[in-house]
């Protein structure tokens, strides 16, 4: 009878056992490819807050301000260095965005973190990329952002506020923020529009 016993507690063990594999491989493989690293806050910024300001120049010498854009422009400000590989698989979506909303509400600042203006325009030139950099070798504006961990991405609407806090890149990931930048541009109300 003990040994009935035994072996009814080992078959138990068995199948709680391929439940619970079972379980982790249904979060592995199918939830877990659903987060986009999409977050609602990035230390003391959140979702919905007003973005910080910065002052700065880009790579052609050109001074931004993130105030600039308010009412005109959506803003995705993305956080990267030439070193971080999941930055570099993220630029060609920047550089599809890019393209596709080139001439509307849209401003795309690459704030590249930590390296030198040298570098960075190498590295822009060889690849072709034509979104704006801006450098911050001090890590001033990452500092602002809350930015721990590259890359990271904080789309600002026209209104000021950030919209959305991607950190990390995935499958899907441009997808999603073609859509999140179209859905903001499209809430732009045109200039004298208010007039008619």
């Amino acid at each position: 009878m003990q040994l009935n016993r035994r072996n009814v507690a080992w078959i138990l063990a068995g199948i709680l056992f391929v439940l619970g594999s079972a379980r982790i491989q249904y979060h592995v493989k199918v939830e877990m490819p659903r987060d986009d690293g999409t977050t609602t806050a990035l230390g003391d910024l959140r979702v919905g807050s007003e973005a910080p300001d910065f002052s700065a120049t880009d790579l052609q010498g050109q001074p931004v301000e993130l105030s600039e854009f308010r009412d005109r422009k959506v803003v995705v400000a993305d956080f990267w260095a030439e070193w971080c590989g999941p930055c570099l698989m993220a630029m060609p979506g920047l550089q599809e965005l890019h393209d596709e909303f080139e001439g509307q509400q849209l401003e795309i600042l690459a704030v590249n973190l930590g390296e030198s203006p040298e570098q960075i325009q190498r590295f822009i030139e060889r690849k072709g990329y034509t979104f704006r950099v801006v450098p911050d070798q001090d890590h001033s504006i990452g500092n602002l952002f809350g930015v721990t961990g590259i890359p990271t991405m904080v789309v600002v609407g026209a209104d000021g506020r950030v919209k959305r806090i991607r950190v990390g890149y995935g499958a899907g990931s441009t997808d999603r923020l073609k859509q999140t930048v179209h859905d903001l541009i499209r809430e732009i109300q045109p200039t004298g529009m208010d007039d008619l």
